[in-house]
């Protein structure tokens, strides 16, 4: 199954499912009732940090979800609150035929899991009881099944199971304490349903009398009818937004006649004893799950007071956990006090009930935020339609809000960037490294009333916070409940994983995600990245790359994003990194049915790929193309003590990662070494290779004339080394004064080589369809970089037969083999040397060392290559791995 065509094959299925559910009962002989829905009385959330922080899971008064459940058409009404039944208590005091209903927190005494299980038609008296015993879960199953109180599993492939990973011995004791499984929640996206489903309809009574053994469990102390597996719906709406929108159809023979002599209440329950159950509706969906979370952040923001600072350091939990809430609460305290920010989350909290933004909120908007009070309003009457209409409203609501915000946030910063930017038209990256560090008060960071920067050289941030603040909070808001909604989603991905590779059946599509920001700049990532799409597209390998850009047009295996803004790095035009639509990234990851990363560069994609790790619960790799860290070293004047705060912050970047794919073995041995402390099982070897219009001419390379000609390939840079070529050169000429050196590349050391070395010829940028024909006028390609992680262009030069005399380090070193292919020197003299050895060595030396030369890229093919790769990752292979150590044997 393609990667695309995961989601909408599981959709067809699971709403084919629930057609045929719906059809199971005449419709004028069922009830219609949203089993699991929630009020401002969930006031005492599960979650470690909702304890924390004093949050309820929701604010939403009774009444207003009993309004909502009724225009969504429920038949009767039921809420579940945790651990409570007071809003049902408090509707049959005011006379309303109310099914009591509670979600109970229970626990299981032999291990650290625990799970939420619905329980309908109790007494007060009867739910003191059940609180009492819902410390053990076997006491409390028992109990309902004495009592004859109903009891429904709810999403019962999400539970809490402290810091280890849910397994499928976990489900299977649930499969023999309970006979209703809640089959369809609003909360859980169509795949996880689905995979409910799919297991309930596993638990055949052959296989529950084998569960019941292996367990020591007898399903019959927990359950009236143990074989016989009924299947629920409901909302788990917390604030009363889709509250009815999906449910369960509850049958009631002759139902016309008996509700004219019995109370829905008592027919409900009896319904629900008997199993005549059937879910209805559809699952939540990712733009549901975004807009649930926005409005409950939206009210968090509206209504959160301090949790107190004694009081949160003297609660239960871990010294991490306290100081990340205490961040939450100080970010929430500034939050408030931005008030443009409050009202902008109060008219979208408003909205979502149907209210337009009022007159004066009209008039005290400027014109740079009308659009984004137009689509609030587009919202606002959206709600007020059918279920249908809104939740379409909705696909294209918040992604057009976040993108309004967004970029007003980045024209914003953009400006204020212009206005501070040093007088210097060049970004300097050595006081951008000497300068980076953020103040340890957050009420230094986030106010512009604090003092600036430690020293009167660094742009004035704060004094830009007043016009970044509402477009940064209301970007960060959205993009936070959207990210957020996918983690829910897949927070138990592994457990779905699982339990699909048990039944063999609704299996993930195993497909890579590949990000890069440099797809089209002309680099060598670049190069490999086009090399590696070539190849990707004739073997229809289950990859796809991705890159931000705005004029590059999609492929086959190539997806492209258009950015919300953009920035240059340096000099206008020579780097610059896009912005990509996060909300657009999480759409197109989830429908493309990817479910792990490769990361090829650091800055955008390379926080792309730890926020897809966390939002989808997805391993990430990163392919390490460039040693930023010897980079600086060799391209900047800092000190050491700032080289060593940018290897840490390397470092803390690089252990995010589940994965690094590493291009040479001093690469390897550093990362593993204490300098940067990667465990060496993270560390994976793997290459380039070339395109075939270098290999094709390899035929047509000659020995060197009577006018030798040496050649340098790449950008021109001091870290590539470029400026120890007027040594080497003059070197060589003194010993044969009519030598040739050809430079072919660009970059910010060209002005300074031309000066110190006019005798080259100067190619200029080549592009790479047309450098095999460069490589073949040469008779060496002299490399004196020690940069180089893997050497692109030692291979291309290798594959056309042009021997190569490159320094004893990183991907070269790994390449050449000294006196076969070319030869390894370890200072600018002893490369000279090494020329000279070579061109003055026999004839028949000479072809042997091309001949050897042309055969090396045969150890760098591709197809062994992503073989490898594929299998690192964990996706099947198309053949036996090699082994990469050989390849790079000397």
């Amino acid at each position: 199954m393609s990667g695309s065509d995961f989601h909408a094959q599981i959709r067809s299925s699971y709403l084919a499912f629930l057609t045929a559910q719906a059809a199971r009962f005449p419709v004028h002989n069922r009830l219609r009732v949203d089993l699991h829905c929630h009020d401002h009385n969930s006031d005492v959330p599960d979650e470690l940090w909702g304890r924390l922080l004093k949050l309820p899971e929701t604010w939403l008064p009774t009444g207003k979800l009993v309004k909502r459940l009724q225009a969504a058409g429920t038949d009767l009404i039921t809420i579940t609150n945790h651990n409570n039944a007071r809003s049902c208590w408090t509707l049959m005091d005011k006379g309303m035929d109310v099914l009591s209903g509670a979600e109970f927190t229970c626990h299981f005494p032999d291990d650290s899991l625990s799970v939420h299980v619905l329980v309908y038609g109790f007494s007060p008296q009867q739910e003191i009881r059940l609180n009492r015993l819902r410390q053990n879960i076997y006491h409390f199953a028992a109990y309902a099944l004495e009592q004859n109180l109903p009891t429904v599993l709810p999403h019962p492939l999400f539970f809490y199971t402290g810091k280890r990973t849910a397994s499928i011995e976990s489900l299977e004791k649930l499969a023999l304490l309970f006979e209703r499984y809640e089959v369809l929640n609003g909360q859980r996206g169509f795949w996880q349903n689905h995979m409910t489903q799919l297991w309930i309809e596993s638990l055949t009574e052959e296989k529950l009398h084998q569960l019941s053994r292996k367990h020591g469990l007898d399903p019959r102390d927990f359950c009236r009818h143990p074989a016989r597996k009924c299947l629920t719906g409901g909302s788990d709406d917390h604030n009363g937004i889709f509250a009815g929108e999906c449910g369960s159809f509850l049958y009631i023979d002759n139902l016309a006649q008996r509700r004219q002599q019995q109370p829905l209440s008592e027919l409900a329950l009896e319904a629900l004893r008997n199993g005549d159950i059937a879910p209805y509706g559809e699952p939540g969906e990712e733009e549901r799950l975004t807009t649930t979370f926005l409005d409950y952040f939206s009210q968090v923001a509206i209504h959160m007071k301090d949790p107190g600072l004694l009081r949160l350091m003297l609660h239960k939990g871990s010294l991490t956990d306290k100081l990340l809430c205490l961040g939450v609460s100080n970010a929430m305290q500034e939050l408030q006090r931005h008030k443009y920010t409050l009202t902008f989350l109060q008219t979208f909290h408003q909205a979502l009930s149907g209210k337009p933004p009022a007159l004066m909120t009209h008039l005290g908007v400027s014109r740079e935020f009308k659009p984004t009070l137009k689509i609030v309003k587009q919202l606002a009457k959206a709600r007020r339609q059918t279920p249908e209409h809104f939740s379409q409203s909705l696909r294209e609501t918040i992604p057009a809000l976040y993108r309004e915000v967004t970029g007003i946030f980045f024209q914003r910063l953009g400006q204020a960037i212009q206005q501070h930017r040093p007088s210097s038209s060049r970004f300097s990256l050595d006081a951008l490294i000497r300068e980076f560090e953020l103040p340890t008060s957050l009420r230094s960071l986030t106010s512009a009333r604090s003092q600036g920067a430690h020293n009167g050289q660094s742009p004035q941030l704060l004094q830009m916070l007043d016009a970044l603040t509402f477009p940064a909070l209301a970007a960060l808001v959205i993009g936070g409940a959207s990210f957020t909604g996918s983690q829910v989603l897949y927070a138990n991905r592994p457990l779905l994983n699982a339990l699909a590779d048990d039944l063999n059946a609704g299996q993930h599509s195993q497909r890579i995600l590949w990000l890069t920001d440099s797809f089209c700049d002309g680099n060598g990532v670049s190069s490999f990245l086009n090399n590696l799409l070539d190849e990707v597209q004739q073997r229809q390998l289950p990859i796809d790359l991705l890159t931000c850009h705005p004029t590059l047009e999609p492929q086959p295996h190539l997806q492209v994003l258009r950015p919300i803004s953009q920035f240059d790095l340096t000099q206008p035009g020579e780097q610059t990194f896009y912005f990509p639509d996060m909300l657009e990234l999480q759409r197109l990851f989830e429908q493309g049915g990817y479910d792990r990363v490769i990361c090829s560069t650091e800055l955008m994609m390379g926080l792309v790929g730890l926020y897809l790790k966390h939002a989808f619960s997805v391993p990430v790799w990163f392919y390490m193309h460039t040693d930023w860290h010897e980079y600086f070293q060799r391209s900047t004047a800092l000190k050491s003590r700032y080289t060593d705060r940018f290897r840490r912050l390397l470092r803390a970047f690089y252990h995010q990662f589940d994965g690094l794919l590493v291009l040479n073995r001093e690469h390897r041995n550093w990362l593993a070494s204490d300098a940067m402390e990667i465990p060496a099982e993270k560390l994976h070897l793997t290459a380039h290779w070339v395109h075939t219009h270098f290999t094709d001419i390899a035929a047509q390379r000659t020995l060197p004339g009577c006018t030798p000609t040496l050649l340098y390939a790449g950008r021109i840079s001091r870290e590539k080394g470029v400026l120890d070529l007027p040594q080497i050169f003059q070197q060589i000429r003194a010993a044969i004064p009519n030598v040739r050196l050809l430079i072919a590349g660009d970059g910010p050391a060209l002005k300074k080589l031309r000066r110190q070395l006019p005798e080259a010829e100067y190619l200029g940028w080549v592009p790479s369809d047309q450098m095999a024909q460069v490589y073949q006028q040469a008779d060496l390609l002299l490399l004196p970089s020690r940069f180089d992680t893997f050497g692109c262009v030692v291979l291309e030069a290798l594959s056309t037969g042009l021997p190569v005399i490159a320094y004893a380090s990183k991907g070269p070193a790994d390449i050449i083999q000294p006196g076969r292919q070319g030869y390894l020197a370890d200072s600018a003299e002893q490369m000279a040397a090494q020329v000279l050895h070579y061109l003055t060595r026999p004839q028949l030396e000479q072809a042997r060392m091309q001949q050897l030369a042309a055969q090396r890229h045969q150890d760098y093919q591709p197809e062994q290559i992503l073989n490898q790769l594929l299998s690192t990752l964990g996706l099947p292979t198309q053949a036996p791995e090699p082994i990469m150590e050989n390849r790079h044997a000397s």
